[in-house]
This record gives structure tokens, sequence and C-alpha cells, in this order.
């Protein structure tokens, strides 16, 4: 094929030689003939003897598992393992839209000598979670003064899983210990005595009791056997429900109410998981399309992520039949956290929760409120500011039935907003922990 360079060649030489033919000048006609045919006859040449076949490219990435925001560092190797040199060849390492370069290049001009080999490489940052593919790597072999060229696409990619955001867990954990997290949102054990490390209190020795538990010193000042009681703090089931409808995906980009309801499961999985409980996932919306069993241990908290970075807003909502399916698959007594925007039909959600409520379950009502994460106010004009509002208030109309047909199962709401949505979810969770919901 002609490179641009090669067209321009080609046009330059026709030109010369026309205009040396209309101007009876030797000279240019002779110069508009070496033009001509030096771009022409190198053209089945270069065809011939072009050729791809002892190219070799492969591509190593430092990580195959990552969180959004982070970033990877992708590898080339180009092997010419041919006996022809090539002295122009472009190599070009395709790349998701949605990362970003952030340095090096993903490309690279070269000559290649048989059996010569060279690398480069480049920083990708991955915006947004989900399963990624890098590639396809793209050759180009030009000739060498650039007239013509030669041009292959290898369909080699290589595949990344992108967890989602780990930013608002490290901020978490960069708060330190236990006792930051109780003045935030009121960390507390479910205090029930039995065996355990921290002290709960004293009474008197019973014949059963173990002779290691009496406290001496209160023996002495009583004159009666005295015995210390630890508390232990049981553990809970908690089953995280993600709405992931077409609604949920309303928002602005990449601050949609599923990435919200994504970043809170997270969070809220990190909690519950370091605290021993046991912590499970259903993503649905017509379908659960992601489930995953309560089970504990901090290595569990991978597998939560694994399933969370493939939900995306897809469907409508048939909030019953879900939920249904997944308690079919979990035991009784657990604390169901549910994160929908509530903007399916009225009916299938109290159906829905009468029948979580039904297996003697405990639920939380986590509800983004869709105008809150549309739009900013300021951004809208006053006629547009005027429709918004009124919309506004359909919804809330919509939600307030809902809400009060939910209170008389003694499940309560809770209406956030992007700046309360990660707070209200942890705070919540601990609040049921302190009461000791999910226990009895």
């Amino acid at each position: 094929m002609l490179t641009a360079r090669g067209g321009v060649a080609i046009v330059t030489g026709v030109f010369i030689l026309v205009f040396g033919f209309s101007t009876v000048n030797y000279f240019l006609v002779l110069l508009g003939v070496m033009f001509t045919i030096a771009s022409v006859v190198s053209m089945p040449y270069f065809t011939l003897s072009a050729s791809f076949e002892g190219v070799e490219v492969t591509r190593s990435l430092d990580k195959e598992k990552v969180f959004a925001e982070e970033f990877i560092h992708v590898t080339v190797t180009v092997t010419n393992k041919g006996r022809m040199r090539i002295d122009r060849l472009e190599v070009e390492d395709g790349y998701p839209e949605v990362f970003t370069l952030v340095l090096g290049e993903n490309k690279i001009s070269t000559r290649l000598d048989p059996g010569d080999e060279i690398k480069f490489s480049y920083v990708l940052q991955c915006r947004k979670r989900g399963v990624h593919k890098i590639g396809p790597t793209k050759l180009v072999m030009k000739d060498r003064i650039g007239v013509m060229f030669e041009e292959k696409e290898i369909p080699s990619y290589t595949e990344i899983l992108v967890y989602p955001s780990y930013k608002d867990v490290r901020k978490l954990e960069a708060l330190g210990a236990k006792r930051v997290l109780g003045k935030l949102f009121g960390v507390h054990r479910t205090r029930q005595k039995g065996i355990g490390v921290e002290f709960f209190g004293l009474r008197d020795y019973f014949p059963m009791d173990d002779f290691r538990r009496i406290d001496w010193k209160a023996t002495a000042r009583t004159g009666d056997l005295i015995v210390r009681e630890f508390e232990s703090e049981r553990n809970i089931k908690v089953m995280l429900l993600i709405d992931c409808s077409s609604s949920m995906g309303g928002g602005l980009p990449d601050n949609t109410k599923l990435d919200f309801a994504i970043r809170a499961a997270v969070m809220l999985a990190k909690v519950a998981l370091e605290r021993r409980d046991e912590v499970g996932l259903a993503a649905f919306s017509d379908k659960v399309y992601q489930h995953v069993p309560p089970r504990p241990g901090k290595d569990y908290f991978y597998k939560i992520l694994e399933a969370l970075a493939f939900v995306e807003p897809t469907g409508g909502t048939r909030m019953k039949d879900s939920i249904e399916w997944v308690i079919k698959r979990s035991p009784k007594r657990m604390l169901y956290v549910l994160i929908s925007d509530l903007e399916g039909d009225a009916s299938d959600i109290v159906e829905a929760v009468k029948l979580i409520r039904a297996h003697r379950n405990h639920l939380l009502v986590l509800s983004p409120f869709g105008p809150w994460f549309e739009v900013y106010p300021e951004a809208l004009s006053p006629v547009d500011r005027a429709l918004a509002e009124a919309v506004s208030e359909e919804l809330l109309e919509f939600r307030r039935k809902v809400s009060d047909e939910l209170a008389r199962m003694d499940v309560k709401v809770i209406d956030v907003g992007p700046d309360d949505f990660l707070p209200a979810i942890v705070s919540q969770y601990l609040n049921a922990k302190r009461r000791g919901i999910a226990l009895r």
C-alpha cells in the first residue's frame, strides 16, 4: 500500500514531468520520470519482500487483578525470527478506551535485524471496574524511504480483572484503631456472656463453674466465691442485596447510583468480615446475576470484589422473584441489606420485603434518591430546575407510599445521597450489630 509520502512523491513526479514537457525543459522531464519510476517500481519489490511471518509479539502485565484507579505496567516484546532484515517496523499495542495512558508510549518505531529482540513498556491507569482486554497489536512495515507500507493486526488479547475502587476502604483503614471508628460510627461489640477475652462482669460462683474463672481478689473482699464473666461477640450473617436494574445506572459519569451502591457494598463487606461476620452478596434486576453465599474470613473479601466487578446496570426489576431465589439458597436469621432506588413496581417491592420478613430475617433498606445523583441544581436553567423539582416531588410521593408500607413490617427506608451513602451503610450495620439484630 502507498503511504502519504508515496502519494506525494508520485503526484510531484507527474507534476514535474508535465511541467517539464509544457516548458520544454528536459531536465525537469528527466527529474519527473525519475520521481515517478522510483515510486512505482518499488511497489512490487516491497510487496514481494514484505512479510510478517518471522515477527513475533508477546505481551506481559505485572498484575492480572487490580483495583479501579490503580496502575498496571505493560511490557511488549517484539522478536524478528525471520531471515530478512526489517528496515522500518512500527508496533502499536491497543488498550481499552476507559484506561488512561499515564507513562511511556504504547507504540514504537524500530529496525529489526534477523534474531533481534526489542522491548517497550507503558503504564495504564485502570479507570473502570470489570473484565477488560488489552490488545490487539498493530504492526506496520514500511520501506526505507517510507513510500510503501504493509500492515497486520495480531488478535492477541490479555485479560485483566479490575475490582471496584478500594479508596474508601483505605480511608477507613487510615482512621486507625477501632476507637476512631467508634467515634465516627459507634463501633460496639454485640455483648453476650460467654467464653471470650474481654471482661464482662462478676457474679456468684456456681458448682459447675471452672475454678480458673474465680476472681480471688473479689472473693477476699466479699467472703463469697466470685467468678469473672467474659464478653464474647456473636457473629451474624449479612447478605448484601444490590439492585442493578437499568434505573440504578442513573447519575453523573462514574458516579451513578450503582457505582455508589457498589462502593458501599465494598466498605460494608470489609468492615463486617474484619469483625468475623459472614458476608454474602446477590446482585439482581430481572434475575440474579451475581450470587456469593455468606462465608466468613478476610480472604473471602476478594470473592465478593470479583462478583462486584461484573455488575452492570441492566434490565427491569423483579425484586420478589430474585429475593425468593436468594432466600432458598440462604440460611435463616440473617441481616439483609438492600440497596435499591425503589423505582420498580410498588407491589413487587412490598412482596419482596414480606418474603424476607416471613423467613425470620432482619432487613435494612438504603435507597439512593435519583435526583440527588443525576445533576447539580446549580447547573440547571430555571425551566429545567422547575421540571426537576416536579419529577422529584413525584418520586418522593411514590417513595413515601413504599416507605409507609415497609414501616408496617418494621422495616425502615433510609434515603441517601452521594455525601452520606457510605457513612450511612456502615453506621446502620454497626447499629444493628450493637442491638444484636439477626441473633434472635
